[in-house]
């Protein structure tokens, strides 16, 4: 089988949820002997020097980018009120993009077209011009959802209207490429559910796959005791969202109440102001050399988010090391976990402070929800997910050979 693969951001390296998702399935396509091909957008916000990804990757990928200017601009912003287009939407449309892509398909024929997310739809029509391919559109979330999860918790006057527009028009567009696909991989029965009342086109779960038999416990690693972790691209609204309202809210009283607890912050892009300005019982770490090290050299994982959809990558890693995760209920969105079993659930200031305060307090509690959480993550092995794929595929797409 021939797949190409369209990628909104470079998937390797893995810098965050997104290409870490995108990535599992190319990597798994490459060892069932398929010619994969990766088209990717290489833009300021997620820049990759191609120079630096080793060579075997790109042979074996057929590894392609091209550079896209994805700052918001005022002017074209504004003018989407008029026309309106989704602003998120046509910072995807290039014309470098569509030249190359055209290439592409008109010198090889390929089986499968993934779509990974929605800022890849643009390209459909180009798709359908020179290639008789199936095109499955990849959801990693529903991406106006989120949009609509951040405007009705917005207060500021000024800026809600502007996050109105903005989730109005992107769920316009969403809807409306439904049919134009011939199917939906939904990262989750959730989503799944949604575009199935939505959409005659099939759809199916393609949730998120770790290659756990490869994941092993960092060498000469510890973890430290009384620590407590956030790990998140801090680009992603969402996070920024949810890790203000943590530190608002929930660490003024963490740093009464457990003293000697530190709450570490990592990710990419992490903002300048809070390097200047957190409280004494934070410590801003930024990006980290390796995910896995830095998660398992530290206790307990929190996820604060107040809006989202799709499925937390984070969230199955940290599961797939044994860690004890508490999380508010849309963190968890997604993935098939139990509260007080494999997770601990908790939406309010209040309840999440009591809820850290119990896990430090009970070791042997957090350490069963660990346990827990470790068999949890097996259900996500990128084989037995990626068997599922070929299943549908083969069983509901014409074009496939297999």
């Amino acid at each position: 089988m021939n797949i190409l693969f369209l990628c909104n951001k470079n998937p390797y390296p893995e810098k965050d949820g997104g290409s870490i998702a995108m990535n599992a399935n190319i990597k798994e396509a490459v060892k069932r002997n398929y010619y994969v091909k990766v088209l990717a957008v290489n833009s300021d916000k997620i820049f990759t020097d191609v120079n630096t990804i080793p060579d075997n990757y790109k042979d074996a990928t057929h590894y392609e980018s091209v550079y896209f200017n994805l700052k918001v601009r005022p002017f074209p912003f504004f003018k989407t009120f008029f026309t309106k287009k989704s602003p998120h939407i046509i910072r995807f449309i290039s014309e470098d993009y569509k030249k190359r892509l055209s290439e592409i398909l008109t010198n090889t024929d390929f089986d499968i077209v993934m779509l990974e997310s929605l800022f890849m739809c643009p390209y459909i029509e180009i798709i359908r011009q020179h290639s008789r391919a199936e095109i499955v559109l990849r959801s990693h979330n529903i991406e106006h959802q989120i949009w609509k999860r951040i405007y009705k918790n917005c207060n500021n006057i000024i800026k809600k209207p502007l996050l109105k527009h903005v989730y109005k028009t992107l769920e316009r567009y969403e809807l409306s490429v439904l049919y134009k696909v011939d199917a939906i991989a939904a990262i989750t029965d959730i989503d799944a559910s949604f575009f199935r009342e939505n959409t005659t086109t099939p759809v199916f779960t393609l949730p998120f796959g770790i290659d756990i038999e490869h994941i092993r416990k960092p060498e000469n690693a510890s973890m430290e005791k009384n620590s407590l972790f956030h790990l998140g691209s801090m680009n992603w609204e969402p996070n920024i969202e949810g890790v203000n309202w943590f530190l608002e809210n929930i660490a003024p009283a963490l740093n009464k109440d457990l003293p000697d607890v530190k709450i570490y912050l990592a990710g990419r892009n992490m903002p300048q102001t809070l390097y200047d300005k957190h409280p004494e019982n934070v410590v801003v770490v930024g990006e980290v050399e390796d995910a896995y090290s830095f998660m398992y050299s530290k206790q307990i994982m929190f996820i604060p988010l107040l809006s989202g959809s799709g499925m937390r990558i984070k969230l199955i890693e940290a599961m797939t090391l044994c860690k004890s995760v508490i999380s508010t209920s849309i963190g968890a969105e997604g993935v098939e976990v139990e509260n007080g079993k494999d997770i601990v659930i908790a939406d309010t200031p209040d309840e999440m402070i009591f809820r850290i305060k119990q896990l430090f307090n009970n070791p042997e509690a957090a350490n069963f929800i660990g346990q827990n959480a470790g068999e949890k993550a097996k259900k996500y092995n990128i084989k037995q997910i990626f068997d599922s794929f070929e299943n549908f595929i083969n069983t509901n797409l014409t074009n496939s050979n297999g």
